[in-house]
């Protein structure tokens, strides 16, 4: 926590993806629950620092997830509820319907395949595959149905799901920028664990602080959490730094986490 802490300024931004990161992932996601322990922690957070939220859910979808109000709640891996980006969304939207259009379509080999869902998210489509027989057949049949899509999608998948982005919506790098200077932050701290994550992670900004949940060789993260259940660990220990009065508990020195 020594870097994290030497980082943080009064005017610092807190932002926070929500599957993997604040919530675990499970096999179905619309069972995915924040626990109760780190949404108490956000809410104090919130209390006491600006904190946004970067998600690849659609923000009405992530918003009961939450048991506070988030100064900022991005949806749609930056595609959605960015302030000054309304006219992007409306295009992203537009490309999107189409997009369902198309796929609807009762004669889509997909279809046929047991296991893989499709996801309206208004602003972005998601195919999960978690459930298909074979998880290789599935992606690779996803893929080359949506390289037929025109506009081309920007594909993110990551941990059986793929996300089709239309082209030239804002990712999460481009969001967080947004909200820093929404904010008049001088620098933000940011915590998230997957593919979509890396567009903040590779921003290599001083004024960003990068951290990962579960290492990965590949990834550009600054600092990482050796898991998901280390985030509470965190949010504890921000709430420390942040919020003082507001923490009665001793610091957490457990080993198992290197942010």
């Amino acid at each position: 926590m020594a870097r994290t802490r030497a980082f943080l300024t009064p005017n610092t931004l807190l932002a926070f993806d929500i599957d993997g990161t604040l919530a675990p992932i499970v096999d179905r996601p619309w069972d995915a629950r924040v626990p109760n322990e780190v949404q108490k922690g956000l809410a104090t957070l919130a209390a006491h620092a600006k904190v946004a939220i970067i998600t690849g859910r659609a923000v009405e979808d992530a918003r009961p997830m939450l048991g506070f109000t988030p100064q900022y709640l991005v949806g749609n891996h930056g595609a959605e509820g960015v302030p000054g980006m309304e006219n992007i969304s409306a295009q992203c939207a537009r490309v999107c319907r189409a997009w369902l259009d198309e796929l609807a379509s009762g004669n889509e080999p997909w279809r046929e395949v047991d296991g893989i869902v499709l996801e309206d998210k208004t602003y972005t489509l998601s195919f999960h595959y978690r459930h298909a027989r074979d998880h290789r057949a599935a992606q690779r049949l996803l893929v080359g149905r949506t390289a037929g899509l025109l506009p081309v999608p920007t594909l993110l998948d990551d941990k059986s799901v793929l996300n089709l982005l239309p082209p030239g919506s804002p990712d999460k790098g481009e969001a967080l920028t947004m909200l820093l200077a929404q904010s008049r932050s001088d620098r933000a701290l940011y915590v998230g664990d997957d593919a979509s994550d890396e567009a903040v992670f590779r921003m290599r900004s001083p004024a960003v602080l990068s951290v990962r949940v579960e290492p990965h060789e590949a990834s550009a993260a600054n600092l990482y959490l050796k898991g998901q259940k280390d985030v509470a660990r965190l949010v504890r220990e921000l709430v420390r730094i942040v919020a003082p009065a507001d923490s009665s508990l001793p610091p957490d020195t457990r080993k198992g986490a290197a942010a």
